[in-house]
């Protein structure tokens, strides 16, 4: 039995979602601005093809994706006026509301298939193997419709043999009006599938970083066309087995499997820019405390202890007139725990080991790692007993916590150490972001 792999991808999947609550903004160019509202991670349609329409030489600076010529991944500051000028509808990130709009879109579209991967917070592979009977292409459509319908999200859906093909359809999809968010490859006569791979620069191929696509076109291979029809064993010789798999499966051979349970996490790290400088230690204690409690409470979602804890703090590094400075920080644990309390311990001894009085820190934040399943612990018979870790009672505390904050919303219980909300002044700068309509009570949309 041939595989038939489906890749569902919402479109502008932030701008969409500001876009679902407020049918206004559907005449309206949209972007949404990064952590401290700093640089342009999404925009929809119409906010590029203005972009397009008015190229601008913005220079270097922002994300390291950011071109010269797109607005994309460019500070806000630089794109500010011309947003303006085409009375752009500008948001903050609301993580909130696209981390809820993303769960729902991922539970709807288990519906279509016996097997899916989650693949990003936009984007999932469902198996279609044993449809083959079925018309692929009507069924996409009526994965669109369901979604645009229940969600009000614009997706566009790719089907092919293998994983790399659904998702180069995918592509094709959404670049192209004409297929209407839905290309199925399998449903196409090879020379057909070969014209649309020769459309293809081999940097659009899933897999192919940017390095490595100019090595390959330094090579001759300029599209996925090329790239499909290359010699495979020279490939494997010069880069990997990873590029041969890449090779078969643009030529219908499934190399990669669904991952419908995703691999466990190696570390766990928490961290944001300020919302404005610190030079507090105090105030640098209470971000450290909140991103500690944070990835705590990952780890004990994943079932999974972590042996190790490391903070790190830093200067702003584009301040050219204040001195830079960046530390950091581990500690190691005689017994692995999921506990905050010991963890946010560790992490304030790291902290105060690489604090420096006087600078104006920027950024903080904390990693787990050399994690591991939660199970029988071998105990040290050189060391005291654990009093946090494999302690039922401490457990308990930490169930009951993560279990209220799950059913009243992040932050109703939480530690001392943390601060109170209305006090800290480190807190992710967001003056543009829209209500979470999906998550708080009293932020729900309200219909005249």
């Amino acid at each position: 039995m041939m595989p038939v792999y489906a890749l569902v991808d919402a479109n502008s999947f932030y701008a969409s979602c500001e876009m679902a609550f407020n049918p206004k903004l559907a005449q309206r160019p949209v972007v949404v601005l990064s952590n401290n509202d700093g640089c342009i991670v999404a925009a929809n349609k119409m906010a590029k093809e203005l972009a397009k329409r008015f190229p601008i030489n913005y220079g270097s600076g922002g994300y390291h994706a950011a071109k010269p010529t797109s607005m994309m991944f460019q500070p806000y500051f630089k794109v500010e006026k011309m947003l303006k000028r085409f009375n752009t509808a500008v948001f903050s990130s609301n993580y909130e509301l696209y981390g809820d709009m993303s769960a729902r879109m991922h539970r709807m579209l288990g519906e279509f298939s016996s097997a899916q991967e989650v693949y990003s917070i936009d984007e999932s592979f469902l198996d279609l193997s044993g449809m083959s009977q079925w018309n692929l292409t009507e069924y996409a459509k009526k994965i669109k419709q369901t979604l645009h319908q229940g969600l009000g999200l614009p997706v566009a859906v790719g089907i092919g043999p293998s994983k790399t093909l659904a998702k180069l359809a995918n592509h094709l999809a959404k670049k192209h009006d004409a297929y209407q968010g839905v290309l199925d490859l399998t449903a196409l006569s090879e020379p057909v599938v070969d014209a649309l791979l020769r459309q293809v620069a081999v940097g659009d191929v899933w897999g192919v970083g940017k390095k490595r696509a100019q090595q390959l076109t330094d090579m001759g291979i300029q599209t996925a066309l090329d790239l499909k029809y290359a010699n495979v064993k020279m490939l494997r010789r010069r880069f990997s087995v990873v590029m041969e798999r890449l090779v078969l499966e643009l030529n219908n051979q499934a190399c990669l499997r669904l991952e419908e349970v995703a691999p466990a996490k190696q570390q766990i790290l928490s961290s944001r820019s300020f919302g404005q400088p610190i030079r507090d230690f105090d105030l640098v204690a209470q971000a450290v405390a909140s991103y500690t409690a944070r990835a705590a409470q990952k780890l004990r979602a994943e079932g999974s202890v972590c042996q190790y804890i490391s903070v790190f703090l830093r200067t702003n590094p584009f301040k050219s007139n204040a001195p830079f400075y960046q530390n950091q920080h581990t500690y190691g644990l005689v017994y692995p725990t999921d506990h905050t309390g010991l963890v946010l311990t560790m992490a304030k001894r790291a902290l105060k080991r690489i604090w420096q009085p006087g600078l104006a820190y920027h950024k903080a934040g904390v990693c787990l790692s050399d994690i591991s399943p939660k199970g029988a612990m071998q105990l040290d018979v050189f060391a005291p007993d654990p009093k946090y870790s494999a302690n039922p009672k401490s457990d308990a505390l930490m169930t009951v916590m993560d279990q209220i904050n799950q059913r009243m919303g992040r932050g109703s219980v939480q530690l001392a150490a943390e601060g109170l909300a209305d006090k800290q002044a480190w807190q992710m700068r967001r003056a543009l972001c829209s209500p979470r309509y999906t998550t708080r009570l009293n932020e729900v949309l309200t219909v005249w």
